[in-house]
């Protein structure tokens, strides 16, 4: 039972990733159009490169935890397929740890980030400079949750295949 809802936990928490991926891509588009169609007119919106630059690391955050759910980050895997399975399952466990590591790193000084600016305004927008960063904290616990669960599927002896690059729709 507890197998079941920690799955159905995990399936919405991707549909509300992927869904942000959507939101925030079609906000960066558009965004990015309504600045390039007004400074071709002549009249330049004075928000629209700050705003698509916000959305385009928060899109950069949300791509990474999605790649991390999805198993499709770049990995040189020649010599780790040659190695006895439990060698692998050493790598394994050692790369995770490294994801876990970096991310732990990154939740850590985001935290001092958002304190730092969070009483500087924007240039352009009427948000404080740390919505830049807000994402980062969220970004860092999905990873590090992520690695925890690379880690107990390889502790479990369940083989988790490395997707192929473009095997997977989006």
């Amino acid at each position: 039972m507890a197998g079941h809802q920690m799955k159905s936990l995990a399936a919405l928490a991707d549909r509300l990733v992927y869904w942000a991926a959507v939101v925030l891509l079609l906000t960066l588009l558009a965004v990015v159009v309504l600045g390039v169609f007004f400074r071709q007119i002549n009249q330049p919106l004075a928000w629209s490169d700050e705003l698509a630059q916000y959305l385009l690391v928060w899109t950069g955050f949300v791509g990474w935890i999605i790649a991390a759910r999805r198993r499709s980050h770049i990995r040189i895997m020649v010599f780790a397929t040659r190695l006895p399975r439990a060698a692998q399952a050493v790598l394994e466990i050692a790369t995770q740890a490294s994801v876990i590591v970096f991310a732990a790193v990154l939740l850590r000084y985001s935290w001092g980030l958002i304190e730092r600016t969070w009483d500087v305004e924007s240039i352009a927008l009427p948000v404080s400079s740390a919505a830049l960063y807000i994402v980062m904290p969220f970004a860092a616990l999905a990873l590090i949750l992520q690695a925890l669960a690379e880690i107990g599927d390889v502790l479990a002896g369940r083989k988790v295949e490395v997707a192929e690059p473009g095997a997977q729709a989006l």
